[in-house]
């Protein structure tokens, strides 16, 4: 199981979107700023470039975001 961390308030992140062979994606046409902490834990998803993929904690929901970005939880 993943460990959980934290997208902190201030980061860009990307929604999810279905592209070549049903494989998710960063969709970046609808990136946006947090305006308040993300916990999420990370998925190990390939193809987001510099993007990592990340599952929203209580949600289904996976956003992508700059692995330099993420801060653990201690």
């Amino acid at each position: 199981m993943s460990k959980i961390v934290i997208i902190p308030k201030g980061t860009s992140i990307c929604p999810s979107q279905r592209g070549h062979y049903n494989f998710y994606y960063p969709n970046h046409k609808e990136c946006t700023i947090l305006t308040e902490d993300l916990r999420v834990s990370q998925l190990y998803w390939l193809g987001g470039g510099n993007l990592k993929a990340y599952k929203i904690e209580g949600q289904k929901n996976v956003v992508w975001a700059e692995k330099t970005c993420i801060k653990e939880i201690e």
